[in-house]
């Protein structure tokens, strides 16, 4: 696994957390620090333990979240995974980290991806913008902390769909925790999407390693930057 140091430049988490940044994991640290001046990307390669969602979840909602590759919709055990991360500077000049996912369901593969980017409007932002989905359809405000162990906890507030906010009692709301297990030595990932009202509507965990490699900006793929980039602050 890389474990290279960053550059000075500031990634997106490193500036949400403040000198919090610091009380991560050092295997965290590595995971979120990476940045736009580091020419580096992340690929690794894992198994969700358990992907779920409620039955609750209306069934052409699951069809059009697979197709917007906004979260996957399938249910399973043991689903193998990847993961690419890549760091850049988006057209309005703001630092952006990209999470390229892909599950192996049986049968029909399928995407999600997100893209995790540094307020502009913001002098000293204390959290992330994050666009969801192939074409950026949702965007959430992210607030990032430490937990006592190191781990990075990312909870999201109701998401806006074409910049339209969901009022929250409506809406779903995701937690997210990445931390770094000692005893298998690999990286591990929990996601919970609630609602108030309905409970648990999607669960996800699992564990993956990653490594890092030369990635110039001219090479970061075209799934990693969404097709269609609006502002939406």
């Amino acid at each position: 696994m890389g474990t290279g140091s960053h550059t000075t430049a500031s990634s997106v988490v490193r500036t949400a957390l403040g000198s919090d940044f610091d009380k991560l994991h050092p295997k965290v640290q590595w995971r979120f620090g990476l940045s736009s001046a580091d020419n580096r990307c992340q690929l690794g390669v894992g198994v969700m333990e358990e992907m779920r969602h409620s039955a609750l979840v209306p069934p052409p909602v699951l069809w059009l979240g697979a197709r917007r590759g906004l979260f996957p919709a399938g249910k399973a055990n043991d689903v193998p995974f990847t993961i690419a991360n890549y760091a850049y500077v988006d057209d309005i000049g703001r630092e952006t980290l990209a999470f390229v996912r892909r599950f192996a369901f049986a049968g029909k593969p399928q995407g999600m991806n997100s893209i995790m980017v540094t307020p502009a409007r913001t002098a000293t932002p204390d959290f992330a913008l994050d666009y969801l989905g192939y074409s950026s359809d949702m965007i959430v405000h992210t607030q990032c902390s430490v937990d006592s162990d190191g781990s990075l906890v990312l909870d999201s507030d109701a998401p806006r769909v074409l910049g339209v906010r969901i009022p929250q009692f409506a809406s779903a709301l995701t937690s997210a925790r990445e931390w770094w297990d000692e005893s298998e030595q690999r990286h591990r990932i929990r996601i919970d999407v609630t609602s108030k009202t309905l409970g648990t509507l999607f669960h996800y965990h699992g564990w993956f390693t990653a490594e890092d490699r030369s990635c110039t900006a001219s090479e970061i793929p075209e799934d990693a930057v969404p097709s269609r980039l609006v502002e939406r602050e």
